[in-house]
């Protein structure tokens, strides 16, 4: 009786466990979700200011252009 009482403690034991360590993994996961989204939304910014830059460049050749 003691013996499956060990293991039936044991077994509750090792469960607890393996479910820390999934939620520790669960809430790793999540920081590195949010950190990547950051990380997209800043490159979206980056992305659009380089393209004003771009097309502002593009339009004061065409003006050099059309003036020569």
């Amino acid at each position: 009786m003691k013996l499956y009482l060990l293991l039936f403690l044991s077994a509750v034991s090792f469960s607890c466990m393996e479910q820390k360590k999934t939620e520790e993994i669960l809430q790793a996961k999540n920081k590195t979700i949010d950190s990547l989204k950051a990380e997209l939304k800043d490159c979206t910014a980056q992305a659009k200011i380089m393209a004003e830059v771009l097309e502002k460049e593009r339009i004061e050749l065409q003006n050099n252009k059309a003036t020569k």
